[in-house]
């Protein structure tokens, strides 16, 4: 099977040493942006504005207008929780056993 351009830039740029801890940066940001696409999302379904979804998660609008519009951001876990609570997004974890347990 033929490397894409993708995998072959990622081989010379990344040294194999370090490619199991790039890969696991790479997941913790994905995951961060699916969240943040999630509150975005949901506030927009409910008619929310930025700036009464921060009065409703107890945070600064100013903070959660740049927070969700920024090109990058870096919410603390606490103000994902918080704007994902105030829109009442259920978040939950499924442990290796198949147990579920919700976290919000």
């Amino acid at each position: 099977m033929a490397k894409s351009a993708h995998t072959m830039a990622l081989q010379s740029l990344v040294p194999a040493s370090e490619r199991e801890q790039f890969d696991r940066s790479v997941q913790a940001l994905v995951a961060r942006n699916r969240m943040l696409q999630i509150i975005e999302d949901s506030r927009v379904f409910e008619k929310i504005s930025k700036h009464d979804l921060a009065e409703k998660a107890g945070l600064d609008p100013a903070s959660v207008r740049r927070l969700l519009t920024a090109e990058t951001a870096n919410p603390t876990s606490e103000t994902i929780v918080r704007l994902m609570s105030a829109l009442d997004v259920k978040l939950e974890a499924v442990l290796p056993n198949g147990e579920r347990l919700s976290i919000i």
